[in-house]
């Protein structure tokens, strides 16, 4: 178990675990934007292919009205631990408001990602003994996506810090990282839970927080004095358990079991491949990376436990020539960096460097480097310095009824010190305060300098 940071392994292990878990969970606004983004994502299209609407046709809020499921002893006492914290009504109006946003998008596109590995991890909760309402966890902390990394070093789809996931036994080196790897996951997962279970046998709320924010959050958490941004979180996590059980939807499990088999593991002889190869073909580089996120940088080191790289397969299945994807990947390399081209990225909301470096191909640590950072920490409107990697592939969002969120119907403005939603909107004639807050997922009173909002056009 490699950790290659300037230091020994051993040492850097050490340090590690002394440390402990580092608190950068996302609350409801940080959740909200990563969310949004899946929109984006390559399986979004790959499933509407199979079946136009599963995913982005516009819904309305419609109970079950039959095969109603009863929460568990335990998810019970955890909405009532919930419901018991303060601004309840508040923070949790705040939350649906998030899911029933753009008709019900954020709802959809959440519950669509967990329908690929949900199943499995029911039938693994239920097996150890577990509540299977356990498996919204994913679902509030990261959209349930696997490609996750964000601040603190956390990655996988439960964000799991790095000390916790090495004393579970998890592989993590510089270029693979099996928090990303569902079946590597769900067993460190389930052992986590059984020791937050363990410690706080009485407290369902309480375990929460210690699988969340690390142990420590879970002995000394103070309802009377718990920051905004927890309480939001833990009040979306209560409307998402209440909603995931009450309305209704269509799984979309059997068409993500369709669209798996359109992929296909592929390997060669080389030492190395490279993700960037499939910048001038017809693969998407983008959708490569989120079905294979174990592989955290461009160069793809094949591991025992990963041998191969998930590909489209219809490309390697038919008769191959010059042109073929895979024809040249064997022994290709990419230019050194000196002689790359220079580029920049504007952060957008909700963006942390684990994100933009996925999407551009790079390592956090180079556009640290780059930008002369001594931190993870980034803002809306910031633009960073980009020597290697891609510009990410910021195609138009799929066409949706009703819409108005296309580019071309609205502008950046930066968030200068002592602005507020009231002073911004007076800056554009014809701007109301309510359409200039209803084109932005940020709070009024988490409001910062250097934070990009939408400007409605009118």
């Amino acid at each position: 178990m490699l950790i290659h940071n300037g230091c020994s392994p051993l040492l850097m292990l050490v340090l590690l675990l002394l440390s402990g878990p580092m608190v950068s969970q996302p609350h409801l606004e940080q959740w909200s934007h990563m969310v949004s983004d899946l929109e984006h994502r390559p399986w979004v299209s790959d499933l509407e292919s199979l079946e136009t609407g599963c995913v982005l046709r516009p819904t309305q809020p419609v109970l079950r009205t039959s095969e109603w499921p009863a929460f568990s002893a335990w998810a019970d006492a955890l909405v009532v631990e919930l419901e018991s914290l303060p601004l309840a009504e508040h923070h949790a109006n705040r939350a649906l408001q998030k899911l029933l946003a753009d008709d019900m998008l954020r709802f959809r596109l959440v519950e669509t990602a967990a329908d690929r590995f949900r199943p499995e991890l029911e039938q693994a909760l239920s097996t150890a003994g577990f509540p299977g309402e356990w498996a919204v966890l994913p679902m509030v902390i990261t959209g349930w996506d696997h490609a996750y990394y964000g601040p603190g070093r956390r990655a996988g789809a439960w964000a799991m810090d790095m000390p916790t996931a090495l004393r579970l036994g998890l592989e993590i080196r510089r270029g693979y990282d099996e928090r990303h790897i569902p079946e590597a996951m769900g067993p460190a997962v389930l052992q986590r839970i059984q020791e937050v279970s363990d410690a706080f046998p009485e407290s369902p709320m309480r375990q929460v927080l210690a699988l969340v924010r690390g142990s420590a959050a879970g002995e000394r958490f103070d309802p009377d004095s718990v920051d905004a941004d927890l309480l939001g979180w833990l009040h979306l996590l209560r409307v998402m358990l209440q909603v995931d059980r009450n309305f209704q939807r269509d799984s979309t499990t059997a068409l993500w079991l369709l669209r798996d088999r359109q992929w296909t593991a592929w390997s060669c002889d080389s030492e190395a491949l490279y993700f960037s190869h499939h910048d001038s073909t017809p693969w998407s580089t983008r959708a490569l990376r989120d079905e294979n996120p174990w592989f955290t940088t461009d160069s793809i080191g094949l591991t025992p436990l990963r041998p191969a790289v998930l590909v489209p397969k219809s490309p390697v299945t038919s008769t191959g020539g010059p042109t073929h994807p895979t024809a040249s990947w064997c022994g290709w390399t990419p230019l050194p960096e000196a002689e790359r081209p220079v580029w920049t990225y504007r952060v957008r909301p909700g963006d942390v460097l684990g994100s933009i470096a996925r999407k551009a191909g790079v390592r956090i640590a180079d556009i640290q480097r780059w930008n002369d950072m001594e931190h993870d920490r980034i803002q809306a409107g910031q633009t960073l310095r980009m020597q290697a990697g891609m510009p990410p592939e910021e195609a138009a969002p799929p066409h949706r009824t009703g819409s108005s969120t296309a580019n071309e119907s609205w502008t950046w403005h930066t968030v200068q010190e002592g602005e507020s939603y009231w002073s911004i909107a007076s800056q554009y004639p014809g701007l109301s305060l309510a359409d200039l807050m209803g084109a932005n997922d940020i709070a009024p009173e988490s409001l910062r300098p250097g934070m990009a909002l939408r400007i409605p056009k009118p």
